[in-house]
């Protein structure tokens, strides 16, 4: 037979409202009373039935947390992201919320993910682990009127969007100012995509370093096609470089292993850094010269800023900045040219 609220009201000697707001955690409730009734809860062996409380408050009780589409492997292998989820599933827990992960090979797969876990409602809203410029997954969310937050900077809907980010135009001119403070003048960028929104910023933040300095700003180069390479050992044999600021970690050790297959010795021949500080940073040796994000921060703030909108939707669109560093290792060395 099954075990209702009102049998566990009756074992505890309370209101059924009482239970409910048990359940609940209501700050109402005494801690004497919530003993109470989690006693006559675990005496009568009572589990409460979440899927009809979450369906009478029109609520899930979920988060949905949206992977980028993989342009390097698949994106939930990298610990990035990994470590995004697990901070993410920290405050969520706390709130007694859940998290369920959208993903997808292709733009319209993941799309249509989405929509899905809209359309059934197995979500109250979404955080974003990307910002890319003309993302049709925010179009939808946005255009939908569904809550989400974004991890980066949005290209649109800036003062409708809930955002959580780094100054990455600074941080990408603090990368470069390594390098320049290190006595390097002939200075290239490697970064992720052209659609990233984070990229554009921190190649920004490199040519302003570079111009302070009086420096030659170089086109931003890629790693992703043949014709990228070509480019690239273009760049190596024309202009030789004695720094480079890379685009992320993971991208990093690429660069490093060419470089190094190419008889180029880091750092003596090339000083590299990077962004992130990732698990990567130290899986490669040399050690990678990097700079932090603090991405714990960042997906801690973006689930804690959501949940708080799911709780208070007419309040204010909150955006946050997160600090960043410069940790310095073994890939950046001086030079006096």
């Amino acid at each position: 037979m099954t075990v209702t609220i009102k049998d566990v009201a009756r074992e505890a000697g309370v209101a059924t409202s009482t239970v409910s707001r048990t359940l609940k955690d209501s700050p109402l409730i005494s801690e004497n009373t919530k003993v109470k009734v989690r006693q006559a809860m675990h005496k009568l062996g009572y589990t409460p039935n979440f899927a009809a409380q979450n369906l009478a408050n029109k609520s899930t009780q979920t988060i949905g947390v949206i992977l980028p589409v993989g342009t390097m492997g698949n994106p939930a292998q990298n610990p990035l992201f990994l470590e995004m989820i697990q901070e993410i599933g920290v405050v969520c827990n706390e709130q007694k919320y859940m998290i369920s992960l959208a993903t997808g090979k292709t733009m319209a797969e993941l799309k249509d993910s989405v929509r899905l876990m809209h359309q059934r409602k197995l979500v109250d809203g979404f955080i974003l682990l990307y910002s890319e410029a003309k993302d049709p997954i925010r179009k939808f969310l946005h255009d939908e009127k569904i809550p989400y937050a974004l991890l980066g900077k949005p290209d649109v809907y800036e003062n409708e969007t809930i955002y959580i980010d780094n100054d990455n135009r600074l941080s990408g001119k603090s990368a470069a100012d390594c390098l320049i403070q290190h006595g390097h003048q002939r200075i290239g960028y490697v970064g992720l995509t052209p659609s990233q929104v984070v990229d554009k910023e921190r190649y920004k933040g490199y040519s302003d370093a570079l111009r302070d300095a009086n420096l030659t700003v170089h086109p931003e180069l890629y790693f992703e096609t043949p014709n990228d390479f070509m480019a690239f050992q273009e760049f190596l044999e024309e202009t030789k470089p004695t720094g480079l600021v890379v685009g992320d970690d993971r991208l990093a050790l690429r660069v490093l292993q060419y470089l190094q297959l190419d008889q180029y010795k880091v750092p003596d021949d090339i000083s590299l850094i990077s962004f992130n500080n990732s698990v990567f940073a130290t899986l490669s040796h040399p050690f990678l010269t990097t700079i932090d994000i603090h991405v714990q921060e960042l997906a801690r703030q973006a689930a804690a800023l959501l949940i708080r909108q799911l709780h208070e939707p007419s309040a204010l669109l909150p955006k946050m900045i997160v600090p960043h560093e410069v940790i310095e290792r073994e890939t950046v060395m001086r030079v006096h040219d």
